[in-house]
């Protein structure tokens, strides 16, 4: 018997027993099936669509979509769905430079008519005086709007929950956003221009409004200019999308930001780092009262070593990452990768088929094909410490994240790939007799623990197969009652 073989098999030493051989369905629901509008589950842990069935966060960024044009920006929301991911998160009006010809639509529109001061704006993010050359926020410009019309339309049709922006103001209010017009504009222009924003997507249906934009700290003056953009956004009545969350500084999910945390009704986890995740996670489901936690952001797919070098942090495999923040929060995630997020030609479209998307592909189908809306992550709201031993911690890259049913239907823990030890799982109340099996995260498949099942003695004992298809070491446990 090869190695890898016996890793595969060995589980405990519990004795085997007899049991009616299980499938795993991969079998996932059309996004087009959807309907919008979604909201705030009962329980207040996850998202539902207006039949009430559970709607699990399963995104990816693509902020300067708007620059693309229709042939590109269709095929490119198809991509998404044929990868299972039901949701994106835009830049409404795109400002930083990386990206692709800010700030114009994918028909050369822009997005304002007229500059600060009355005169014709032509589109320039760089000025020689601001308070002169910054576009006035109050006259905005039908065509590009009507752009904007068309692809909100397009995602809602497709089954796509759109996280966007009005306004993203960039990392320490620099040009990667628009805090510096915001501030220009003046508190009266840019409560009116939300309040405009609002009122023409009053009644679309698949949009959840995204606060902030990757900046936590704000001096008063910027301060107030934010609040009066919310102010303008939250006084149109009869909105059919009235969620809202936001990206913050790193390590700091949505509630947490101490200016505009209570204006929050999902709870998003953003970092930078590749450590941390899952105790961020774990902090933002604790969160007290409740909200819906998901993984807003983490170090993107081809975005460090092997990619663009933006982010040392971004280290292969980043799955991880996105497995982590889910069983973690429950309510599911937001991932992206360098190259595709600036959609700079012909760059992005050789980067939609990666390991990291075919990745969340195998995460996605999983996150469908089970019950994962009754999931409680281990340790937290009365669910017991599903792993006893060998857990690692929550803020290493050696943690196990596991999540449960109460009733003990199921049991999944991811294993990332620097944990090559044993580990222990707590089974009880899951069943008499217990199946276990590995899921792959690249490929999808499930492979059997010793092909039968185990009498639950409480605890049971495993150790990970040595390496998955793609040649790492992660993989996910999956535990569920055995029937005879």
């Amino acid at each position: 018997m090869n190695i890898r073989c016996y890793f595969i098999l060995l589980c405990s030493i519990v004795p085997l027993v007899g049991c009616k051989q299980s499938t795993h369905s991969t079998q996932t629901t059309s996004s087009k099936n959807v309907s919008f509008p979604v909201r705030v589950s009962t329980n207040a842990r996850y998202l539902v669509d207006r039949n009430n069935n559970p709607f699990p966060i399963l995104g990816r960024t693509a902020w300067f979509i708007i620059s693309q044009p229709v042939n590109a920006y269709q095929p490119f929301i198809d991509n998404c769905i044929s990868y299972g991911y039901n949701a994106i998160e835009i830049n409404v009006i795109n400002h930083d430079p990386r990206g692709n010809h800010p700030p114009f639509s994918g028909n050369g529109d822009k997005p304002f008519l007229k500059r600060m001061d009355h005169t014709k704006w032509e589109g320039s993010l760089v000025y020689n005086d601001i308070n002169k050359e910054a576009p006035d926020m109050t006259t905005p410009n039908d065509k590009y709007w009507t752009y904007v019309d068309n692809f909100l339309s397009y995602c809602e049709s497709s089954g796509i929950l759109v996280f966007l922006f009005p306004a993203y103001v960039g990392y320490s209010g620099t040009n990667q956003g628009w805090m510096k017009e915001l501030t220009v504009n003046g508190a009266e222009k840019v409560e009116a221009y939300g309040a405009w924003i609002a009122n023409r997507y009053k009644n679309q249906k698949n949009i959840v409004w995204m606060l902030l934009g990757d900046m936590g700290t704000f001096n008063t003056r910027q301060k107030n200019t934010e609040a009066v953009l919310i102010k303008g956004l939250k006084s149109v009545s009869g909105q059919q999308s009235v969620l809202y969350t936001a990206e913050a500084n790193s390590v700091q999910t949505s509630k947490d930001q101490e200016d505009f945390g209570d204006e929050m009704t999902l709870n998003g986890v953003y970092t930078w780092d590749s450590v941390g995740i899952a105790k961020q996670g774990l902090h933002a489901y604790r969160l007290n009262p409740v909200l819906p936690a998901f993984l807003l952001e983490e170090p993107y797919d081809e975005e460090g070593p092997d990619g663009n070098s933006v982010n040392p942090n971004a280290t292969q495999p980043v799955r991880r990452f996105q497995w982590w923040g889910w069983l973690t929060t429950i309510g599911g995630y937001i991932s992206g990768n360098g190259y595709v997020w600036p959609f700079v030609d012909p760059h992005w479209k050789n980067h939609l088929d990666t390991q990291g998307s075919r990745d969340m592909k195998q995460l996605n189908n999983f996150i469908r094909m089970i019950p994962w809306w009754e999931l409680v992550p281990s340790g937290q709201n009365g669910m017991r410490n599903l792993i006893t031993s060998g857990e690692g911690s929550d803020s290493g890259s050696d943690y196990i994240a596991a999540a449960a049913t109460p009733t003990g239907t199921y049991l999944a823990a991811y294993v990332p790939p620097i944990h090559s030890e044993s580990f222990t799982a707590n089974t009880i109340g899951i069943g008499d007799l217990i199946e276990a099996s590995w899921f792959d995260p690249t490929t999808g498949a499930f492979i059997k623990v010793s092909g039968s099942s185990f009498n639950n003695t409480g605890t049971l004992k495993f150790i990970p197969p040595v390496l998955n298809s793609a040649g790492q070491g992660d993989w996910v446990l999956v535990l569920t009652p055995c029937h005879k």
